[in-house]
């Protein structure tokens, strides 16, 4: 079975289990009166059922399947868990506590949409770079390639027009080599700095001689290559962080979940 296919059964199967769950929930309605508890306990069998990704990654050496298809099941299920808790919750929502549950669980769901939408788009755009890099390398090599500018700017001195780079390099190039980018950047990573510093340069070129230009040139595949390393750090720092904000969410939903079973129960005199 294809993507597509897999995609389409997927949907097919989610849309009819929400269909099943208001044709019950419409039944409960009419016959008991109470609503509530059918979408309460769906919704925390629906939400038990996403930790079935994390066990599944933990349990490596068994054959289970493959993680991409645990984790299709995972979306959709998040899906199906998101419609049946707007069905579950009443409007107004009313007391601290409710509140404060229901926006962990939106902020859970909205950050496995993003989670999802970063793990398909990060490696595409990774893989379209020349030279990919493990993060945990990256600092490394923007060090490196930092002292590189630093030191062409330096010899560049040695032939007359040269101070027309250094002079470049001191007032536009320093800070972008030494300095890390911006927070706008690392949420929205972009190619607008590189492109900026490269025209720039490129336009040095009427003060330049051959040495100077030469020079030029490779302090323009220095910035390229900055930029690529920045590039690449932004895009794995936020799927990084997305996937720590959505794990650490996740578990914060799972213990107020619990505390609300426990409340609504003992409300009801269930429990002593």
């Amino acid at each position: 079975m294809n993507t597509q296919s897999r995609r389409t059964l997927s949907i097919t199967i989610t849309l009819f289990a929400v269909g099943v769950t208001v044709l019950a929930l419409q039944w409960t309605r009419n016959h008991l009166g109470d609503e509530s508890t059918l979408t309460g306990w769906t919704l925390l069998v629906s939400t038990a059922g996403l930790y079935l990704l994390t066990a599944r990654k933990k349990l490596i050496k068994h054959h289970l399947g493959p993680v991409a298809a645990w984790l299709q099941i995972h979306v959709y299920m998040g899906s199906f868990a998101s419609i049946v808790f707007l069905l579950h919750i009443g409007w107004p929502i009313r007391g601290i506590f409710e509140i404060l549950l229901a926006g962990c669980f939106v902020f859970v769901a909205v950050s496995g949409m993003v989670l999802g939408y970063l793990s398909r788009s990060t490696p595409k755009r990774l893989g379209a770079i020349a030279n990919d890099h493990q993060q945990e390398q990256i600092p490394m090599l923007q060090s490196i390639v930092a002292q590189q500018a630093y030191q062409e700017a330096i010899q560049s001195t040695d032939f007359g027009e040269g101070a027309t780079l250094a002079e470049f390099y001191q007032r536009r190039l320093l800070g972008f080599f030494q300095h890390p980018r911006g927070i706008l950047y690392q949420a929205v990573p972009n190619g607008f700095k590189r492109r900026q510093l490269l025209r720039e340069l490129n336009d040095l070129d009427r003060y330049l001689a051959e040495k100077g230009v030469s020079s030029r040139r490779a302090l323009s595949d220095m910035v390229k290559t900055k930029d690529d390393l920045d590039y690449q750090s932004a895009l794995q720092g936020r799927l990084r962080t997305f996937f720590m904000l959505h794990v650490s969410l996740t578990w914060s939903l799972i213990l107020m979940i619990g505390v609300h079973v426990v409340l609504v129960y003992r409300f009801h005199g269930s429990i002593l």
